[in-house]
């Protein structure tokens, strides 16, 4: 029950400030950077509880692990990853990130390729979990942060077009995908942590995806 109440109140906080008239207070009262600071220090703390109550809980086996589901998760948290770091840096005033100034239509960098680079890798690293942890309660943490993020993605797309309007939004998404600095130094950043978090892997969970990466065929 402690997993599902943490997971309930992780995913409530998300839902009730983007769903609601608090996020433009917020923004308006703190200013955006201040914000997002915030909002990104909440949203780890609470993921970090829903974590813990995972990693603390009683398991009950849901099927055995494949063995090739770590090299798997390796490989999908490299591009998930990637695509955090390169979120994180590009300018992108249609979906979540950190930087809303200095996107050009014209020249979107990855934004005209992936609309929603945060979400989409934050998706990905928990659809990357998924076969490795064929127990509850870790599908409550995959499962339920890959099926939200991919359910969040869509509904910003849909929210977005209908605040924009289709002219402004069709302006802004125009342009074609290019490989520019925020690119290059966002996937640079991305591949520099999932190697950090590999190594910190067996001290934070008690797993070292290398040694089983190590035993596959």
């Amino acid at each position: 029950m402690d997993v599902l109440l943490a997971m309930a109140v992780f995913l409530f906080s998300h839902v009730a400030i983007s769903r609601s008239g608090v996020k433009p207070l917020l923004v308006r009262t703190l200013g955006e950077r201040t914000y997002l600071i915030i909002y990104s220090s909440v949203s780890v703390v609470l993921l970090s509880w829903v974590i813990w109550e995972v990693i603390t809980a009683e398991r009950m086996v849901l099927w055995s692990t494949p063995s090739w589901a770590h090299a798997f998760a390796a490989i999908a948290t490299l591009v998930s990853f990637v695509l955090i770091g390169v979120g994180a840096m590009s300018p992108n005033p249609l979906s979540v990130g950190f930087r809303k100034r200095g996107f050009d239509p014209n020249r979107p960098g990855f934004v005209g390729w992936v609309r929603h680079p945060l979400i989409w890798g934050l998706t990905l690293w928990g659809v990357a979990h998924i076969p490795a942890n064929g127990d509850w309660p870790s599908l409550i943490l995959f499962a339920g942060s890959a099926g939200f993020g991919a359910i969040g993605a869509v509904a910003l797309e849909r929210r977005s077009k209908r605040q924009l309007g289709s002219e402004e939004w069709g302006r802004l998404t125009s342009g074609a995908g290019t490989a520019d600095i925020n690119v290059v130094l966002g996937a640079a950043i991305g591949v520099a942590f999932w190697v950090l978090f590999l190594r910190l892997h067996p001290f934070l969970f008690g797993v070292d995806p290398l040694a089983f990466m190590a035993d596959w065929p």
